[in-house]
């Protein structure tokens, strides 16, 4: 662990930053989407689960972070609307 932090804190003296995902919105110009997922507390394009980190360099895009984004509760909704 001590390894690992001393590495993040040179990178980030150099400028390289982790892409934030966690509970953001989904963003293509950091994110890249794996696959949709229907979570019923996640808004419609969140991000709700980080597959592998991002990273940037001096605020330019090294590696986009693979990402599972919500696609909230549509289908079911979409479901009950029918009428039959």
């Amino acid at each position: 662990e001590l390894t690992l932090k001393g590495l993040k804190d040179s990178l980030g003296k150099s400028g390289v930053q982790e892409v934030h995902t966690s509970g953001a919105p989904f963003d293509p110009r950091y994110h890249e989407a794996v696959y949709e997922k229907e979570d019923d507390q996640a808004p419609v394009g969140t991000v709700i689960q980080e597959l592998q980190k991002g990273y940037t360099l001096n605020g330019r895009l090294i590696r986009a972070a693979m990402v599972v984004v919500s696609k909230g509760r549509q289908e079911a909704e979409k479901r009950e609307e029918i009428p039959q």
